[in-house]
């Protein structure tokens, strides 16, 4: 394997495979290749007893998974699926020099007042958002696939143009944690960055509330513009082409949505389960063992 600058390419650190070999050991098939050479080097800020603390973070992980179904959830339409992305559609383009997936949420685009309205208990949003995080990981197996090496990480755009007090009143903020605690909490070292554009003054002002509800790991990814220009010269910069960015923001990807039709750019790539849950999930669901690529 040719060497690459993202980590993701490279095989783990003599520093992190002590953490690799742990979860292996413990959790055995249950947990993935991916998910255990991420909570490797997810956790390397924690100084005391790291190896206990990755171990309990994968068994939340795993616990979670199993207990909202999430190896199934691309199997099927969930219920209010159509309903849920009419009021937040979620889309993603092309990828950055190193093969990140650029994810782009568009504020003007969601309905807050229809989405919770419909959705009046949030736990009732968040099958959605597994299975929004579930479909993003099953286009990084097919990156990795096509290019040969492991990519497992995300390039996410949040578009603020028409942001307003009212969506960052603490009521609709208390709504979005749980749904954003999904990456956050279960995805660990998936987020390769986040740009914030068209950020108003309230933004600023609204930064404190925030970035409480923001893990310190994410907000160090976090890089705020005030308008396009800035952001595309940057953006470019760091490897994102024009080519992989959507009309609106000057490039000219089009877009696929992630609603029921969305299917892996790589045909036959398979959802990114674990090896056991074939044995009592459907035929036609291959095993991991054929979507991997050498780490």
């Amino acid at each position: 394997m040719s060497l690459h600058e993202n980590e993701e390419a490279q095989p783990l650190s003599a520093e992190d495979q002590p953490f690799y070999e742990a979860v292996k050991t413990e959790f055995g098939d249950l947990c993935t290749e991916d998910l255990a050479i991420r909570v490797a080097r997810a956790y390397r800020s924690v100084k005391k007893n790291r190896q206990q603390f990755t171990i309990s973070e994968t068994k939340k992980i795993l616990d979670a998974r199993a207990a909202h179904d999430v190896d199934n959830v691309l199997k099927h339409e969930l219920p209010m699926s159509k309903l849920y992305n009419e009021y937040w559609p979620t889309y993603i383009y092309g990828e950055d020099k190193d093969g990140h997936v650029v994810t782009v949420d568009r504020l003007s685009d969601i309905n807050p007042d229809g989405l919770f309205k419909a959705f009046a208990n949030v736990n009732d949003i968040l099958p959605h958002r597994w299975q929004y995080m579930e479909r993003i990981q099953w286009e990084k197996s097919a990156i990795s696939k096509r290019r040969g090496h492991r990519v497992y990480k995300h390039v996410c755009i949040v578009d603020l143009k028409g942001l307003s007090m009212k969506l960052l009143s603490p009521s609709v903020l208390s709504h979005l944690k749980p749904i954003f605690d999904v990456g956050q909490l279960y995805y660990p070292e998936t987020l390769h960055c986040l740009y914030v554009v068209n950020a108003p003054f309230i933004f600023y002002s609204a930064w404190k509330v925030l970035s409480a509800i923001i893990q310190p790991e994410t907000r160090e990814k976090i890089q705020v513009f005030k308008d396009m220009k800035a952001f595309l010269e940057v953006a470019q910069n760091h490897g994102i082409p024009l080519s992989s960015l959507p009309s609106y923001m000057g490039g000219s990807h089009p877009g696929r949505i992630l609603n029921s039709t969305f299917t892996a750019s790589e045909p036959d790539t398979p959802f990114p389960v674990p090896v056991v849950a074939t044995v009592t999930a459907e035929k036609t669901v291959p095993t991991e063992a054929a979507a991997e690529v050498e780490a």
